[in-house]
């Protein structure tokens, strides 16, 4: 009797929980396609109950709607990847049923109790979180990788043709808790951007979000009479698409308000260097702690000090978690 030499070995299967924010959402699917194996996605709708502090969810599906809770069933997964406070509940209850089976990460901390119930929780380090299966990373988990900008810059070749190289991409956030993005820092960003212009040549590329606000107008302002007027600038009410992508794919350079992880994360995983702009009374201590880590590893500058042609150092916090993922299973 033969024996397959190579039988076929089954693929793992890979559940993500994802939460109906689409920013908590994308942080597990981000690490779900780093780790380059197929997945199933779970989408989580939560009931009032959701709102409840997790202590009293515990390990249960309590806080999900019907529909949400039907999806949730045998045959357990081999891999839970799951994102957010409401999700740790439910990453719980899978972990609990399961027997043990399914090895669960879990991105952002869930508090010390449900820690303790699972495999691998990832935080950001300037968030300064101990406790038990806690690993922290620099940055914020996302989707921006080779692929997706690789199809960003074909989308955007034509339309952006004509426009004069280099690039300088700006993405704006907006005003935080001591985080201050005001008219006045609003003119001092359009005189960083008149220098870099006055240097290179070039052109702007801007896009704002929901929290940009008014001040996206004066800084409009202030480059049509001393600068550059952008050869791209997209209004977050606006229904046109938005370029964020297309602007991280084929930048030279890129300036990023402070306010924001997640589009400092994205921002460090594209090609351009990278330089952060906050306003001289910026204090938030948590997100002074994560501008200070990429200063250290040479992936961010803050934009008093643009260097045309310069290169940033890359990060890629979903692949640091993936490969944790990797190394805690044995996976080849």
């Amino acid at each position: 009797m033969s024996v397959d030499p190579s039988p076929t070995v089954r693929e793992p299967l890979v559940w993500v929980l994802r939460d109906e924010r689409p920013g908590t959402g994308n942080q597990a699917l981000g690490v779900a396609e780093a780790l380059e194996r197929p997945y199933v996605i779970k989408d989580l709708r939560y009931s009032p109950i959701g709102r409840l502090p997790n202590l009293l969810l515990g390990s249960s599906l309590r806080s999900l709607t019907a529909n949400s809770r039907t999806g949730i069933s045998p045959p357990w997964p081999d891999v839970v990847i799951s994102a957010g406070r409401r999700a740790a509940s439910v990453a719980c209850y899978i972990k609990r049923v399961s027997g043990g089976r399914s090895f669960v990460c879990h991105l952002m901390y869930p508090g010390p109790l449900q820690s303790a119930l699972l495999d691998l929780v990832a935080v950001p380090a300037h968030d300064k979180v101990v406790g038990p299966n806690v690993n922290a990373v620099t940055g914020a988990p996302h989707r921006v990788n080779k692929t997706l900008l690789a199809d960003a810059r074909e989308t955007w070749r034509l339309p952006w043709k004509h426009i004069r190289r280099p690039f300088l991409g700006v993405l704006l956030g907006g005003e935080g808790r001591r985080m201050p993005f005001n008219d006045t820092d609003a003119e001092r960003l359009a005189s960083q951007i008149s220098d870099w212009y006055a240097d290179s040549g070039g052109s702007v590329l801007i896009t704002t979000s929901r929290r940009t606000g008014a001040v996206a107008t004066k800084l409009l302002e202030h480059l049509r009479n001393n600068g550059p007027e952008p050869a791209v600038y997209h209004s977050w009410e606006t229904v046109d698409e938005n370029p964020y992508m297309g602007i991280l794919a084929v930048a030279d350079t890129l300036v990023v308000t402070g306010d924001s992880v997640s589009m400092l994360s994205e921002a460090c995983a594209a090609p351009g260097s990278v330089y952060i702009y906050r306003s001289p009374k910026f204090a938030s201590p948590k997100h002074l702690r994560f501008h200070d880590s990429l200063f250290r590893m040479g992936a961010a500058r803050l934009s008093t000090e643009i260097v045309p042609g310069e290169v940033s150092k890359a990060i890629n916090p979903a692949g640091d978690i993936a490969r944790m993922i990797r190394e805690k299973l044995a996976w080849r």
